[in-house]
């Protein structure tokens, strides 16, 4: 009996390191998208090889010793550890966050692998909502809807105690409680754009009351499967600027509060991966993920960063 597959999205994945071993293991690891895949080695046989519907995955060495090379026309540029087995340099990373990269992957091998193949299924499918996509098969989703602005330190309470009453550690519930209220925050008064295009909550008392209808409904949900806690927070305006925040998360001492920067920078520096999801003026959801499985000595100092656009020609 021949074998019989659905065919997927058009394009390929390019890997590019100059170390063989690496480039064996990142093959196999995006091979399970059943994409073709090219190796190449250096910065000229990467760009030959790129086209408008191609995923580069870049050792990240290369990528910051190479300035402007996600300019190249690519659908998008992911940034990976040079030895899969040890975390990103910190500063790197940073480094490229601060140069605009859509996608950097700071954590070593088994969450190289979870990560990567997360990201490179989202990009190809252009299906880039919801937390289950970071989440095993079988854990269940909680989800609290604010209808009021001042539900948010309640929502945030009961999310710590939630979190913490599946035998997940305090640091891990005050971790989340961190995350959550920065993320509610930057959704309730930062999202909302007038016709100004001004974000015009943000400077509205936060203990004020506000029933929440419409495009000003705010969801948070979360998960957990024993690998990653996944907080997903949600409004419905699309007015982030994921290219914007990238460099702020790195300098979030100096960004502007009511740019979304602060809280967002703070969120950041909370979790293990941070992720934007973005339908411009549709929809805003801002994923954080910790890893539960280490110790935060044993990942990266910073956290990996991503940010898909729904139907945004070029880079994703």
């Amino acid at each position: 009996m021949e074998p019989t597959s659905t065919p997927g999205p058009p394009g390929k994945l390019v890997v590019a390191h100059p170390d063989r071993r690496a480039q064996r293991t990142l093959q196999r690891l995006v091979g399970a998208t059943l994409c073709p895949v090219e190796i190449v080695a250096d910065q000229a046989a990467l760009i030959a090889a790129v086209d408008r519907e191609t995923i580069a995955i870049v050792d990240a060495g290369l990528a910051h010793a190479t300035p402007g090379l996600r300019e190249w026309p690519a659908r998008a540029w992911i940034a990976v550890p040079g030895e899969g087995l040890a975390p990103a340099d910190a500063a790197i990373v940073d480094a490229l966050l601060a140069a605009g990269w859509g996608h950097v992957v700071a954590h070593p091998m088994p969450i190289l692998a979870e990560e990567l193949l997360a990201t490179v299924q989202k990009l190809r499918r252009r299906e880039v909502f919801g937390l289950e996509k970071y989440i095993a098969w079988g854990a269940e989703t909680r989800s609290y809807t604010l209808g009021d602005a001042r539900e948010r330190d309640d929502a945030v309470t009961t999310l710590a105690r939630d979190v913490i009453g599946v035998g997940l550690p305090d640091r891990v519930g005050s971790l989340v409680s961190v995350i959550a209220d920065e993320l509610l925050a930057n959704a309730l008064y930062l999202a909302p754009l007038d016709e100004h295009k001004q974000r015009y909550r943000a400077s509205e008392a936060r203990e004020r009351r506000r029933p929440l209808h419409g495009r000003d409904v705010v969801t948070v949900r979360w998960a957990t499967d024993a690998r990653y806690l996944a907080v997903e927070v949600r409004d419905r305006w699309g007015t982030l600027e994921p290219a914007r925040v990238a460099g702020r998360l790195i300098s979030g001492k100096t960004a502007s509060s009511s740019e979304g920067g602060l809280g967002l920078a703070l969120a950041y520096a909370c979790c293990n991966q941070f992720v934007i999801d973005l339908e411009p003026d549709v929809m805003t959801e801002v994923i954080a993920l910790l890893d539960v499985r280490y110790k935060p000595t044993e990942l990266c100092r910073s956290a990996s960063f991503h940010t898909f656009v729904v139907d945004t020609p070029g880079e994703t």
